[in-house]
């Protein structure tokens, strides 16, 4: 018995923990912090710093633009163009920079130039009063006009110039997709399958429709240029003593069919096609 309870009440002895290990761990751990804490503190410095430098950017370009308005303003029109031409050299595109670059264009007496900035204009804000009025007025002027005599489809496909190709995209998305969940409506729902004959037909062809007026304008992003010369002579060949065809006047804007070195032939809004020199000409 007494060896027994000698045995049954003596202490139980556990091993010292890892006193060393512990510290390992622990020291390790704070690495892990202090190296995520360091990178966590870099990575906002680093977004920090481009915000800042964005909107740094941003503001001078504005004040560049506001800049060009006020020479504009005080009738300064080459220098207004000087300023708004470095803001295009920076990568801004806008509808209103085109836009003021054609009025200064214009103002200048330089009627090819207004009238391709104001092409430029066009594609990105068709719908816009102003550019719509100031465009006509500058067509007016060219000394000589060739009334454009579209067939039908073009003509059709002309009506939807009033959107962007962003625009054009957007609408095709929607139409695709509401043409997709009326079908598969239609599949599993007998109340709109008896409709699905009478609308999926109808959207297939406003889809066609928009389909083939965005394939134009893309076609058409490197083809279209404006006459940038108060005269230029289009002539059969391209060689300089070929016979004339026909003349071409500032502001007019014609259709590229092929580039040959120096020399473009392009089709007038009539049909006539003629080779004329590549400068005398700029794409929109």
């Amino acid at each position: 018995m007494k060896g027994f309870l000698y045995r049954s009440f003596r202490p139980r002895l556990f091993r010292d923990p890892d006193i060393s290990g512990l510290v390992r761990n622990l020291t390790r751990n704070d690495s892990r912090r202090a190296l995520l804490a360091g990178m966590t503190i870099c990575v906002a410095l680093l977004m920090t710093s481009l915000i800042s430098q964005a909107s740094y950017a941003q503001r001078n370009l504005e004040a560049a633009f506001y800049k060009g308005n006020t020479l504009y303003e005080e009738g300064k029109y080459d220098l207004a163009i000087k300023e708004y031409s470095l803001l295009l050299e920076q990568g801004l595109e806008s509808g209103n920079l085109y836009f003021n670059l054609g009025n200064s264009y214009f103002k200048k007496g330089d009627l090819g130039k207004a009238i391709l900035y104001y092409e430029r204009a066009k594609r990105l804000m068709p719908r816009d009063g102003d550019l719509k009025a100031n465009y006509k007025f500058a067509f007016s002027k060219i000394a000589f006009n060739v009334p454009e005599e579209p067939s039908w489809p073009v003509s059709v496909l002309d009506r939807f110039d009033m959107f962007t190709i962003n625009e054009l995209a957007i609408i095709l998305s929607f139409i695709f997709t509401a043409a997709f969940i009326f079908l598969t409506a239609g599949l599993f729902m007998n109340k709109i399958k008896r409709y699905t004959y009478i609308v999926l037909p109808v959207l297939i062809i406003i889809f066609l429709t928009f389909s083939f007026s965005l394939y134009k304008r893309i076609s058409a992003l490197d083809r279209e240029v404006v006459i940038t010369t108060e005269n230029s002579e289009a002539k059969y060949e391209p060689v300089d003593n070929a016979t004339t065809h026909f003349s071409l006047y500032e502001g007019m804007k014609v259709y590229v069919l092929e580039l040959k070195k120096e020399w473009s032939k392009i089709r007038r809004p009539d049909g006539k096609i003629g080779w004329i020199r590549t400068r005398d000409m700029e794409k929109i």
